[in-house]
């Protein structure tokens, strides 16, 4: 019995390392799921039954991260005020900060893309996201963002006047944001 669990804790002790890269899968519904390099992955790869929107958006990787509502919101919170073009006038936006989400699941630092559910994408460098207080936004003026309503999820950043994003969508406001890409 003594040779058992000896040899029991010697396999355990060489695997600590595996263990410590995955994250626990979200207990609750997915708001954003996140792949390309992600260094802390808590999903595996794309299966088209079950990521189904993913897979009309054409979105592939080997692993990702999947976030749900609560673990956005034990991140370090970040606040924009913004009038964006899609309300009639400015409200105030909470959320996670981006380059906390970033940091959270250990991503490396190259081109991040936002893909909204209906397939418009923007993206981020970064030396955009480490310049500016780019925030996942939750909630308008205190009110979660629903679908049909810029959610579930809106990339936005406090612009500096006369900035627009570039025809190719770099520094685009994404909205109804669903997926993140890192890397090309």
């Amino acid at each position: 019995m003594a040779r058992v669990l000896t040899l029991f804790l010697i396999v355990l002790a060489s695997f600590p390392a595996l263990a410590a890269d995955d994250a626990a899968a979200p207990k609750d519904m997915v708001v954003l799921t996140v792949g390309g390099l992600v260094g802390k992955p808590n999903r595996g790869p794309i299966d088209a039954k079950h990521d189904s929107l993913l897979s009309v958006l054409k979105v592939e990787f080997k692993h990702g991260f999947e976030f749900d509502r609560a673990t956005l919101e034990a991140l370090p919170q970040g606040t924009v005020k913004a009038k964006p073009i899609e309300l009639e006038k400015e409200a105030t936006f909470t959320g996670p900060l981006l380059s906390e989400v970033l940091g959270f699941i250990e991503a490396a630092k190259v081109k991040t893309t936002f893909v909204a559910v209906d397939g418009y994408t923007g993206y981020l460098l970064p030396e955009d996201i480490d310049g500016s207080d780019y925030i996942l936004a939750l909630e308008a003026d205190g009110v979660p963002l629903g679908l049909g309503q810029q959610g579930p999820l809106w990339l936005l950043n406090t612009r500096a006047e006369g900035f627009t994003p570039g025809k190719d969508g770099r520094g685009s406001h994404v909205w109804a944001l669903v997926y993140m890409h890192i890397g090309e």
